[in-house]
């Protein structure tokens, strides 16, 4: 069946996102680490806009694009065919990243040469697009667990990876905006602090390959599984989770 499928979409969105990482990182080595873009003066580590913004361009814009189609591919199949106690979660998840995706494209579109102010402000909306979606996605998990007792390994796991990127992708980019804001003596760390942030949404896009496999799909007891009622009183069943 197709859906066994499925989660070959984030593998092709995160193994994109690593190539084209990389492929921008290892184009700047290789031409002699040179000074880009608005680099500070005693600056020698790029910020990825940098890069971006110079020959590597068109890279950086296909490789976002391509990123996101098949992120939004696998967010719509995750939302479509996942059994959840409250669905509302997962599609207020799927609408901030659809929202992450559009500032992930216009900031590789913007780059901070030209269009400083619409760059920054793609970079925010991408930032916390995401890290809204995966946080809705965690509570989502909690709510599936502490409404019906449910313990499957494959879900804890998935919840676990991806309440460890919001945790930890927030606590990077608040130093990297404390650094970035701090003058020339931060921009260093401020670069490699983004660099981290880049390479660690790949573990998030990877996570899905959890929810998209047959058995994260399959549940023994379907009704479990269904929307429940506002007015039921499910006391007695929380407290034995």
């Amino acid at each position: 069946m197709l859906i066994e499928f499925f989660w070959v979409f984030p593998v092709i969105s995160a193994s994109t996102w690593l190539t084209t990482l990389s492929g921008m990182l290892g184009h700047w080595y290789m031409m002699g680490e040179p000074t880009f873009g608005r680099m500070q003066p005693g600056q020698t580590i790029p910020f990825i806009s940098d890069i971006g913004a110079q020959q590597l361009k068109p890279l950086f814009m296909i490789g976002s694009f391509i990123t996101m189609f098949f992120m939004n591919v696998t967010f719509y199949q995750f939302v479509h065919y996942k059994e959840h106690v409250n669905s509302l979660f997962v599609y207020i998840s799927f609408l901030f990243a659809m929202l992450g995706s559009v500032g992930l494209i216009t900031l590789s579109v913007f780059d901070n040469l030209d269009h400083l102010f619409l760059h920054d402000t793609s970079v925010t909306i991408f930032l916390t697009g995401y890290l809204v979606s995966a946080a809705v996605i965690c509570m989502d998990y909690f709510y599936l667990r502490a409404s019906n007792r449910v313990n499957k390994r494959m879900l804890m796991t998935s919840f676990m990876i991806k309440i460890t990127f919001v945790i930890v992708e927030l606590a990077f980019i608040v130093a990297f905006r404390i650094l970035a804001a701090g003058g020339n003596l931060q921009s260093d760390t401020a670069a490699v602090l983004e660099w981290i942030i880049a390479f660690t949404f790949t573990g998030y896009i990877l996570s899905f390959i959890i929810d998209l496999l047959p058995s994260s799909q399959k549940f023994p007891d379907s009704h479990q599984y269904q929307q429940l009622e506002m007015g039921m009183d499910t006391s007695s069943s929380r407290l034995m989770i």
